[in-house]
């Protein structure tokens, strides 16, 4: 018996939207992490840490974005049984969690969990490929795009030579914006260097509302 009777006359050629449009996109979305992949691997080892935080940034993002998948087709897929469609949208909002989750990670174990949750929300893909009807090209999409995705946040711990769980990527980012620790700063410094707050022996600052 077939459980989707508004959907058993859609050929899975003939899904509403191109399988060229459909790989169009999934190529343009991959473009991000294999030109930052590629760039921490041969970039010297002084500046590569600096493309980390982009990298795990933009993997948290679209992570959050195939969650956001299950949720349309919990939604389009209405004859579908009551805790069917519970677990798809309740599963829809895990990945957007486990990449916020890995931003605050050490460095090396963030990409480890990307990668972790992007694998395992493949699974939960392949569960639903089996009990909806989707169209032909999601599936191979899929798999490709969690292939290449993963691939690229392991490069740098496979192949980067500077990347350690001890390295502060925060640190980084301060540093090549040029502001440094107030230790570090000569004494009597405001320790803001290029904030443009300056601040003279024995006067308040510039910027001081006086009374």
């Amino acid at each position: 018996m077939n459980a989707y009777p508004h959907l058993s006359n859609l050929h899975p050629q003939h899904s509403p939207v191109a399988a060229s449009t459909a790989y169009l996109l999934v190529m343009g979305g991959l473009i991000p992490f294999v030109s930052l992949a590629v760039a921490s691997v041969l970039m010297d080892g002084a500046h590569a840490p600096l493309l980390h935080h982009p990298l795990v940034t933009y993997g948290a993002v679209i992570l959050s974005f195939v969650g956001a998948l299950h949720w349309g087709i919990a939604i389009s897929h209405p004859s579908g049984s009551r805790s069917d469609r519970s677990v798809l949208l309740c599963w829809s909002v895990v990945p957007a969690l486990l990449g916020w989750f890995a931003l605050m990670l050490p460095m090396g174990i963030d990409l480890g969990v990307l990668v972790l949750a992007f694998c395992l929300h493949l699974l939960f893909d392949l569960r639903a490929m089996r009990r909806h009807v989707l169209p032909a090209w999601y599936r191979p999409a899929r798999i490709l795009a969690t292939t290449v995705a993963s691939l690229c946040l392991l490069a740098p711990l496979v192949f980067g030579q500077t990347l350690s769980l001890s390295t502060d990527p925060h640190a980084l980012w301060k540093g090549m914006q040029g502001i440094e620790s107030p230790e570090r700063c000569p004494a009597g410094g405001s320790g803001a260097v290029g904030t443009g707050i300056q601040k003279e022996e024995g006067h308040a600052p510039r910027w001081a509302v006086r009374a």
